[in-house]
């Protein structure tokens, strides 16, 4: 009787969890997730950094030595000439919805630290370390593969981000494209993992004027939400 019991509930449990997994490329429903990230921030420098400090010379258009080269190096890192690149580093936590027919969006919060040396104190740009927080929201396509991977690339000109603290306090940001992140998806479909699979630059564009390129590595971790646990009962 307790074998019979126990093959029962084993048959269940494999029932459910193909079903699980035969749902689980649909990702419908919301996800609850986390993450960190760090940026190499390439901003160009204009005038002297040990000299007067400059006001933005090209605002809402990039500085002309901004962003990397080839090898991924800033583009003002050159033999004789000080590279005014800096990093920060920033965490998020959100929900991530998924639509079910390939398309969805994004909404989090976000604490973001600006780390030493960071440029000037002359020319442009020119500020010392700082913290920050943030809300954003983007609408992002996905797609799900055979072997139980996923990949998600963000709208273009869908991402708004909206400084709440920190010397930027009340600006806000657009990005021209967040870098697709790939990943994998559980068993059950309940959760999923993310990264950038390469380095790629990024534009951040403030809107005080400042354009900024960037490059940057993201990871995520994603948690099916209770309310989109009955994904299936529209």
């Amino acid at each position: 009787m307790y074998r019979s019991i126990t093959l029962s509930v084993s048959a269940i449990a494999i029932s459910w969890a193909t079903s699980a997994m035969a749902d689980s490329p649909n990702l419908k429903g919301a996800y609850g997730f986390t993450g960190t990230a760090a940026c190499l921030v390439a901003p160009g420098h204009y005038g002297d950094p040990n000299g007067t400090p400059l006001a933005n010379p090209t605002p809402g258009a990039p500085l002309a030595n901004s962003g990397f080269s080839a090898n991924l190096q800033p583009n003002d890192a050159q033999p004789g000439s000080p590279t005014e690149a800096f990093t920060r580093s920033f965490s998020v936590e959100g929900v991530r919805t998924f639509n079910g027919d390939g398309t969805g969006t994004v909404q989090g919060t976000a604490v973001d630290v600006t780390h030493r040396p960071t440029p000037g104190p002359g020319g442009y740009p020119h500020f010392p370390p700082s913290a920050s927080s943030a809300t954003f929201a983007f609408s992002f396509t996905y797609t799900v593969n055979d072997d139980g991977s996923w990949t998600s690339t963000m709208v273009p000109g869908s991402f708004i981000e909206h400084i709440l603290t920190g010397p930027r306090a009340g600006q806000t940001v657009t990005v021209d494209a967040i870098p697709p992140i790939a990943g994998w998806i559980s068993q059950d479909g309940q959760t999923l993992t993310a990264e950038h699979p390469a380095p790629t630059v990024e534009v951040r564009t403030f809107s005080n004027g400042d354009v900024w390129p960037e490059i940057c590595h993201r990871s995520r971790v994603f948690i099916a939400l209770r309310k989109g646990k009955d994904k299936d009962k529209d």
